[in-house]
């Protein structure tokens, strides 16, 4: 992928992309371990966090609920939780130290990435798709934090929807990095390319949605080919 082909779409900030003098995060990558195949007590514990917490309608009172049972549960559970939640934080400190590099994040004063993410997205999302557990408890839960965060983040095609408004170029260039960053932490600090051109992002609002989506794919591949 030339430089020029990125360039030319002037796109905010896809300059300083290209620049070599940026690089990815020093310290190790490595896919935090998430225990998939639950004990019986542990499994029972967290079911019961998720009924408990899907009976509560305001999302406020949710996390106050789920950090005032985290206190009674078992260690093993506890630290199930906290892997949960440290696996997220390795994907946000990866990012953001990637969008720290580009001026334009900076300046724009953008918030940092993911900021939406806390003890209970990471809760109930990590249950629903690490742990692979579909219960009506954790699949209704896991649907509200998920609109939840898309509603937040504007590096989301799906935040489209909620504000009926196109996603900025920043956007699509943090879109591409979190992308290219997720891919490589889930892959043990390996690149699996079927996988990035497998789950393209797809923006659903206005004219310029084809135009969105092959910006966000050049920046992507050119990240590839910078940081890899």
């Amino acid at each position: 992928m030339q430089k020029c082909e990125m360039n030319n779409l002037k796109i905010a900030g896809a300059e300083q992309v290209t620049r070599h003098d940026m690089h990815p995060p020093s310290f190790p990558i490595q896919r935090r371990t998430v225990v998939t195949a639950l004990t019986p007590e542990v499994k029972v514990e967290c079911m019961t966090l998720a009924t408990a917490l899907n009976a509560i309608r305001d999302r406020q009172a949710r996390v106050k609920e789920l950090e005032r049972r985290l206190e009674d549960v078992s260690s093993e559970t506890r630290t199930l939780i906290e892997n949960m939640v440290q696996k997220e934080e390795d994907h946000k400190q990866y990012v953001n130290s990637l969008l720290r590099q580009i001026p334009e994040f900076i300046s724009e004063g953008r918030r940092p990435h993911d900021f939406s993410k806390d003890l209970l997205f990471c809760f109930v999302t990590s249950l629903r798709f690490d742990c692979e557990i579909d219960t009506p408890n954790v699949v209704n839960l896991t649907a509200d934090e998920i609109l939840n965060h898309y509603r937040q983040e504007s590096h989301h095609p799906e935040w489209e929807t909620q504000h009926n408004r196109e996603c900025t170029q920043m956007d699509i260039l943090e879109i591409a990095i979190d992308r290219l960053s997720r891919n490589i932490q889930r892959n043990d600090g390996n690149l699996n390319e079927q996988q990035m051109f497998q789950y393209l992002p797809v923006f659903p609002l206005g004219d310029n949605k084809c135009y969105r989506a092959t910006c966000n794919g050049i920046i992507t591949i050119s990240l590839v080919y910078i940081y890899v």
